[in-house]
């Protein structure tokens, strides 16, 4: 197997990100990670490691052109606590074979709803979410 051309490499310039079925309009960025917690075991004079749980977050950067999110505050302030579900999709023409890459997250609990206006500036967010790693599923992925 040769190098990769250029062409090939993945761009996040066509992702789409929803929210329960909605696309999120102006979104420039997800993030999202599994953190592996691990407890210390020590098996005779070697310290190794055990996995007892994981940790799922991530953030939503969005251009805001609505008030997004503000469903989910109010639900918050009354004293529930709303869940919902995140799909990602990256569509790249280039991708090997046209391929796509798409993932379902469940049990997503937004966890902020920051508010910042700035004179002469477009109006940005950073919205952070937790969930359960166990409903993150891979739905399509790009393969060689």
């Amino acid at each position: 197997m040769g190098d990769v051309p250029g062409n090939r490499y993945l761009s996040g310039s066509a992702a789409e990100v929803y929210y329960n079925g909605l696309k999120i309009l102006g979104c420039t960025k997800i993030s999202i990670k599994i953190t592996v917690n691990r407890e210390e075991i020590q098996t005779g004079p070697d310290v190794d490691t055990k996995i007892v749980g994981l940790k799922g977050e991530g953030t939503i950067s969005v251009t805001r052109c609505y008030s997004a999110f503000e469903e989910v505050r109010r639900e918050i302030v009354a004293g529930r606590d709303p869940r919902g579900t995140i799909v990602t999709k990256l569509e790249d023409k280039d991708a090997a074979g046209g391929q796509l890459e798409r993932y379902q997250i469940g049990n997503v609990a937004l966890n902020e709803f920051p508010l910042e206006y700035e004179k002469g500036a477009a109006v940005k967010s950073e919205i952070p979410f937790g969930f359960t790693p166990t409903d993150m599923i891979n739905l399509d992925e790009i393969k060689q």
